[in-house]
């Protein structure tokens, strides 16, 4: 399997990819769209995938988000509630 391929089954998610690795592929495509030589078809192209990567580690996250769980002050389990974010 190419890499490009490897990539695009990533991105769409026919691969599971760690926040990690997503954010480290997104680094990558940052640093190719930067790349004066990278030719327009081939920016389309790193900008689709770095789209559904976003939208991939911002799902994970917000599903985390609503999983944390604290435990309350008289002992009880209870799950974290929205941050703030101002």
């Amino acid at each position: 399997m190419s890499e490009m391929t490897q990539l695009k089954e990533e991105a769409s998610g026919k691969t599971e990819l760690t926040l990690e690795e997503a954010f480290a592929r997104l680094d990558e495509i940052t640093a190719k769209l930067e790349n004066p030589r990278t030719t327009l078809e081939e920016s389309f192209a790193l900008y689709k995938e770095g789209n559904e990567l976003l939208k991939m580690a911002n799902s994970r996250i917000d599903l985390v988000e609503k999983q944390v769980q604290v435990l309350n002050d008289d002992g009880t389990m209870g799950v974290l509630g929205p941050l703030d974010r101002d």
